[in-house]
């Protein structure tokens, strides 16, 4: 046999199919990871962590290029009035944070400790909420505003239903961050059972512990974590298309900001944007990477 002769390979044609059929699984198991390849929208998917966790990260401007010749019409969370406040009501700029107290990416945005581990791979987004509470809610530049959805499991119902308990005296943000602070990336293994949580709640200085506990066991706020879920899942399909946590919004009042720079500051970072129905409102759809945000809520200040 001749050295060309014995570097020949002879497919046959089982092996030609078989080819194939492995190359279009790949292809389809590729599309589905990808939602289409990155070309589709679609409702939320698995993300290797929990359910389309990084939610609107890479920002999505359409409907706000050159020209802006229409004005693309936002809708602003029904429940908004009902979402645990930090700072004013009667900011410019609000930003709102939808999460579920059970997704690891939201702890990362919390900064709950084991995030730490994944600094490496997802530093822009750890600590992005203790961050806008230091730089604007403290200085008293900007509100924050929380949505307790639930939608990885009944521990997460329990967890934000605990919350608004504890909201329900005045100790909403101490129960947030104690449920991040206990925070680890399993899900529903028993971390926020009704017992637990009350654990939790024991090391805040001043709640009425009976209170908070016949409140929990009550699933008093159960309807409530319901209405807030179906509200971010409703307002995310309405503006962007998909729903994921962590999601946030800057809400700008339209009569103290005026939609030159609100355009600027959201097109500067690279987020989606437009203006409520009723014309009070401009809705900013951010990515949960601090700089982005920071670099959109210093333009609206400016």
């Amino acid at each position: 046999m001749s050295e060309k002769e014995s570097n020949t390979v002879t497919f046959s044609k089982d092996m030609l199919y078989g080819i194939l059929i492995m190359g279009l699984a790949a292809l389809l198991v590729i599309s589905t990871m990808t939602q289409g390849f990155g070309l589709v929208k679609g409702p939320a998917t698995e993300c290797p962590v929990c359910q389309n966790c990084t939610g609107n990260a890479s920002g999505n401007t359409t409907g706000n290029t050159a020209g802006n010749a229409s004005l693309k019409t936002m809708q602003v969370p029904s429940m908004l009035s009902q979402s645990p406040l930090m700072g004013s009501a009667s900011s410019k700029v609000t930003v709102v944070e939808f999460s579920d107290f059970q997704c690891p990416f939201c702890g990362m945005t919390y900064g709950s400790p084991w995030a730490e581990a994944y600094a490496s791979q997802y530093g822009p987004i750890i600590g992005t909420v203790a961050k806008i509470e230091d730089d604007y809610v403290a200085a008293g530049k900007a509100a924050l505003r929380h949505y307790p959805v639930a939608f990885l499991g009944q521990e997460s119902i329990y967890a934000s239903n605990a919350a608004m308990c504890a909201n329900a005296q005045g100790k909403y943000w101490e129960m947030h961050d104690a449920i991040f602070d206990n925070q680890t990336p399993e899900e529903n293994d028993g971390k926020y059972s009704k017992a637990n949580l009350k654990v939790l709640a024991s090391g805040i200085s001043g709640l009425d512990a009976a209170a908070f506990s016949s409140c929990v066991d009550g699933d008093t706020y159960a309807d409530t974590v319901d209405g807030f879920t179906s509200d971010w899942q409703t307002v995310s399909a309405a503006n962007v298309g998909r729903a994921g946590t962590p999601t946030f919004y800057i809400l700008v009042d339209a009569a103290k900001v005026g939609k030159d720079k609100v355009k600027s500051a959201a097109e500067g970072a690279g987020f989606d944007w437009g203006l409520s129905s009723d014309g009070k409102t401009y809705v900013i759809v951010a990515s949960p990477e601090y700089a982005k945000i920071k670099l959109a809520i210093d333009a609206l200040l400016a």
